[in-house]
């Protein structure tokens, strides 16, 4: 593509100081028109002719000591090591050498700038004027992943940058490439806020959800139909630090149970606890991505044994979180079914 309709292509991505302070604020903002229309769909078309060539791979995930595989999400990793050439990538060659890049630096520059304008707001008005910058790693392009599900897949409860290095993202951005989606399609991302209500979003064509991949746990609900979408994570340049994926005794000195939601809810230390507050959500997500829904569901039910194994290592976890921090895990609990029983 020539360097100016790459350009165009660029500037008309809808990267807003409005947007990137909702994203400060809330950890997480929604972006319809993402993409040019024209752009947005030739990705579609070569994702497509991609896929029918059999670029595509099973996706599997790892829990605990299980490599798992999810019926019907197959991937293509743009940023591995690949064997297509230039023809054959078509316009996800231009994502991945010049908008991903480009993406990352756009979002740096308002990031600096709206946390700057912010923390003085924030200061005038009695607060701390204390923001949370991205810190992107300009340096580094984005891990780039185009994805499709065919109808019937889905994805667990989880965070994005799990706690501990060498993972160092600090932002993500979903893209969604699907013109023909309509309510009862399925496929939507949710978005769970710590203790707060739940945001599920439609994967409209052209709709970009870009979250702290730190602090924002979320979920695909199953597909019915097919789903298409790429995501790029965008690395920090002071993720996962010691005060970011361990609990120390000084920390959790609180003087009440809202103070601790306070400082839970936006710091990624959440991580730690959060499989034990929402145990039977993760469980019931976990095991529903491992089959396919609709008519093959009986055919397609993961074996019993390793169902229970599961079972067992998930349940090992939140009691091993629990044990330590039980009368916090147990008033979260009852604020979560608070919250979950008034939406």
């Amino acid at each position: 593509m020539p360097a100016n309709e790459l350009a165009s292509n660029f500037d008309h991505l809808s990267l807003t100081t409005d947007a990137i302070a909702k994203l400060h604020n809330e950890y997480h903002v929604i972006i319809d028109e993402f993409l040019p229309s024209d752009f947005a769909n030739r990705l579609l078309h070569d994702a497509e002719a991609l896929y029918t060539k059999g670029y595509f791979t099973q996706h599997y995930f790892q829990f605990g000591g299980s490599l798992l595989k999810k019926p019907n999400v197959y991937e293509l990793d743009l940023s591995g090591p690949t064997t297509l050439n230039d023809s054959e990538m078509g316009a996800w060659g231009d994502v991945l050498s010049d908008v991903g890049p480009m993406f990352v630096r756009k979002m740096d520059d308002l990031d600096r700038s709206s946390v700057t304008t912010t923390a003085v707001e924030t200061a005038g008005e009695g607060g701390t004027g204390q923001v949370r910058r991205l810190s992107l790693d300009i340096i580094s392009p984005p891990a780039i992943k185009l994805q499709i599900n065919s109808g019937g897949g889905s994805f667990p409860w989880h965070y994005d940058n799990q706690p501990g290095p060498p993972n160092k993202r600090s932002l993500t951005c979903v893209v969604y490439l699907n013109p023909k989606w309509s309510d009862g399609d399925g496929g939507e991302i949710v978005l769970w806020p710590f203790l707060d209500k739940q945001i599920i979003i439609p994967p409209l064509h052209r709709r970009a959800v870009l979250f702290y991949s730190d602090c924002m746990l979320h979920r695909v609900l199953p597909s019915n139909e097919r789903r298409v979408c790429f995501t790029m994570w965008c690395n920090g340049t002071h993720m996962n630090t010691k005060n970011d994926v361990a609990l120390s005794k000084d920390q959790l000195q609180f003087t009440s149970y809202d103070e601790a939601q306070a400082f839970f809810a936006s710091r990624p230390l959440q991580r730690v606890i959060s499989r034990a507050v929402h145990s039977e959500e993760y469980l019931g997500s976990l095991l529903e991505c491992l089959v396919v829904t609709g008519e093959k569901k009986n055919n397609n039910q993961i074996p019993k044994e390793e169902e229970d194994q599961l079972v067992k290592q998930h349940e090992s976890s939140v009691m091993g979180i629990t044990a330590k921090l039980r009368p916090l895990i147990e008033e979260f609990r009852r604020r979560k079914v608070r919250v979950v029983c008034n939406t």
